[in-house]
């Protein structure tokens, strides 16, 4: 988002105003995504705390606990399984601002190719973790797939825009 403001407000790159305006607006909302995320994560966990928490005597608690943690473990699976999803927009978002952002920000682009990376990695190993506790196994491989998935795609585009910014920035050097 700081990048988008700093292209349309540079001398002669006005004429990016419009679709920066737009990335901008995308990228602000995907900062508001996120830290949303960190609170739904929270609040997944303290579900699963509190279904473990349910009674267990009797076989009619025991099966109501045991579908409490089901559940809930599968919301823990959604919040970073979200956060998976949305970084693959994060981080083709900073690649489109390190090929047409200011060059004068081109680090902070990269900055955001990173963090994007970091949060699909921290996502990534917070569906895995939560997997082994379910029981269901359709929905255990099929989450694991896709979260893989999603991981190889943004650490493919991150890749491409790393190497974008390392190549901008070293040319400068010679």
């Amino acid at each position: 988002a700081m990048v988008a403001t700093l292209t349309f407000s540079k001398k002669g790159l006005q004429a990016l105003k419009p679709e920066m305006d737009e990335l901008g607006q995308q990228a602000q909302e995907l900062k508001d995504f996120f830290g949303r995320a960190v609170d739904e994560d929270t609040d997944a966990f303290n579900r699963v705390m509190a279904a473990m928490r349910l009674p267990r005597k009797g076989d009619e608690l025991k099966a109501v606990r045991v579908l409490a943690i089901e559940e809930a473990t599968k919301g823990a699976v959604q919040v970073p399984y979200g956060v998976l999803e949305r970084s693959v927009e994060a981080a083709r978002l900073a690649g489109k601002m390190v090929a047409q952002g200011n060059p004068n920000s081109l680090s902070d682009a990269g900055v955001a190719s990173l963090c994007a990376r970091l949060a699909a990695k921290g996502a990534y190993y917070n569906v895995l973790i939560n997997l082994p506790g379910l029981d269901d196994n359709d929905y255990v491989d099929t989450t694991r797939a896709g979260a893989a998935e999603l991981l190889t795609t943004v650490s493919g585009i991150c890749d491409e825009t790393d190497k974008a910014v390392e190549k901008r920035l070293l040319a400068d050097l010679e």
